[in-house]
């Protein structure tokens, strides 16, 4: 067929629907599920999510500063927080309720897509363990080997405890992740079975623990709702899905949007949800629900343009080659295309690592306010009073340096050698069939199946509860302790081996 390059763009429902043919396999599944079996990666999605990660690094590292206090020591503080019109923009950068969503999307098409292949829950579990765990165990890792060698150079122990929890800040994500990307399977069976009524009876949960918090004053009921909101943002993930393959209802669309963002602004407005969406975030709230309502439904009406747009080098009529790769919309396209498969690749680390450097170029400009604070003046400059005018000059370069350091660590990081997937089976196959010779069990028959030994065949569901309970733990060590003193990165590390050995023996026999 021959292609033009002044033919306009296709519709909205033209794009939705040939992106449901490029997504739907030839053989199709029973009914539920011969749709959203995706045959690649949505560029839009990708976009939006690797979006929302430079969302996380930018807010982070505005709201990241140090003084020199009344002796001339290093004090990190938080800057912003307490500023005039923080609240409103909280309202624009408090983007974990889509980033949520997007990995409900992200968890049920790729649930969807391992199934029609034949793979099971294990081969699931595994895959995305792999994923997640692998790059928070070479920032414990590293990061602790760092905090470690700088507490032997001098560096006083209060700034290393303060490094510690900085760095394990973003990982609250991670741990909530695992435990969601562990339920994937059973939530989308429940999805599948009675969409309306799970998603109801979550949100039911919802306001009820709200309900009590707000009628009791005990703020601890709140923690109830890590266990609701963020599996209930899930499932509006798996409706997201589900909703991309049919055409826009934009009336339907901005109307859900703007009930959810009014119920959203009238419940803030009397007190039932604080105005500060950062301040909803733990424990997540009801508010949170709403709001990822609005950034889904707001995600809904532009994907589609978004789409058209960063697939225009396939969408785009031409009857010459030479003349498509002059076309703009061509050479964004691929411009974009460059940015989506740096962001899949290093995304993850990028969020994992920014908190690292943000607090190492913190130190580094207090120990340069120290060393020229006998000089009228020039501590100011180097560190300067936050908010002042000379901060908010400088902010744009501090996030460039933030960024270009960022990305070029999680690069790096990228590349640490790790232990493949089958060299942590073979390990977890060994340390197994040690522990059946030290209670007595090893016979010569069971030594001579050893290779058909793994740790998942006899209780696969046990091993998988271990491997995800290890990998949690593992974060939680990092995120509310910290990971120094050096013990507490032995620890953190070893409970993420674990669960990466364990994980790596689960087979689809499970």
């Amino acid at each position: 067929m021959t292609l033009t390059l002044n033919d306009p763009l296709p519709s909205d429902d033209h794009y939705e629907k040939t992106q449901l043919a490029a997504r739907t396999t030839p053989n199709a599944a029973p009914a539920p599920l011969r749709n959203r079996t995706k045959s690649h990666r949505d560029q839009a999605i990708d976009l939006i999510r690797f979006g929302c990660l430079v969302v996380v690094v930018i807010l982070h590292s505005m709201m990241s500063a140090a003084v020199l206090g009344p002796d001339g020591a290093v004090e990190p503080t938080v800057a912003l927080s307490g500023t005039q019109g923080f609240t409103a923009a909280s309202w624009l950068f408090q983007i974990m309720p889509l980033f949520f969503i997007i990995g409900g999307y992200a968890g049920i098409t790729g649930w969807r897509r391992m199934r029609a292949r034949g793979g099971t829950w294990a081969d699931y579990l595994r895959a995305r363990l792999r994923r997640l765990v692998g790059p928070v165990t070479v920032l414990i890792g590293l990061a602790g080997l760092g905090l470690s060698a700088a507490g032997e150079l001098g560096v006083s122990a209060d700034l290393l405890a303060e490094a510690s929890l900085r760095i394990g800040q973003p990982l609250w994500f991670l741990a909530v992740y695992v435990g969601l990307t562990a339920v994937v399977p059973v939530a989308v069976h429940f999805h599948e079975t009675a969409p309306r009524r799970s998603l109801a009876a979550l949100a039911g949960a919802v306001i009820v623990v709200d309900s009590l918090v707000a009628v009791t004053g005990l703020t601890g009921l709140g923690c109830l709702n890590f266990l609701l909101v963020w599996p209930l943002v899930q499932q509006l993930g798996f409706f997201y899905a589900d909703a991309l393959d049919r055409p826009v209802r934009r009336p339907i669309t901005w109307s859900v949007l703007v009930v959810a963002l009014l119920a959203l602004v009238g419940l803030v407005a009397t007190g039932v949800y604080s105005p500060n969406m950062l301040v909803n975030l733990n424990p997540p709230t009801g508010a949170l629900v709403l709001l990822g309502v609005v950034q889904m439904s707001g995600l809904r009406l532009g994907h589609a343009r978004l789409g058209r747009m960063l697939n225009a080098a396939h969408e785009t009529k031409s009857t010459s080659t030479g003349e498509a790769a002059l076309d703009p919309r061509v050479l964004r396209a691929q411009i974009w295309g460059r940015v989506i498969a740096w962001g899949n690749r290093y995304g993850m680390h990028v969020y994992l690592w920014h908190m690292s450097i943000v607090i190492v170029l913190i130190g580094g400009l207090g120990t340069l306010a120290q060393a020229v604070s006998l000089v009228p003046g020039a501590s100011e400059l180097v560190l300067p009073e936050i908010e002042s005018s000379w901060w908010w000059a400088t902010r744009l370069p501090w996030l460039i340096v933030v960024m270009v350091l960022s990305g070029l660590v999680a690069m790096a990081a990228e590349r640490v050698p790790f232990p493949s997937e089958q060299r942590l089976a073979s390990v977890g196959r060994t340390i197994a069939e040690l522990a059946r010779e030290m209670r007595g069990q090893g016979s010569a028959a069971s030594r001579a199946g050893a290779d058909d030994v793994t740790p998942t065949v006899d209780r696969p569901q046990l091993r998988a509860a271990i491997a995800v309970g290890a990998a949690t733990a593992g974060i939680a060590v990092a995120l509310l302790v910290g990971i120094a003193p050096l013990i507490w990165t032995f620890v953190a590390f070893g409970m993420l081996i674990v669960s990466l050995t364990v994980s790596a023996g689960l087979t689809s026999q499970g």
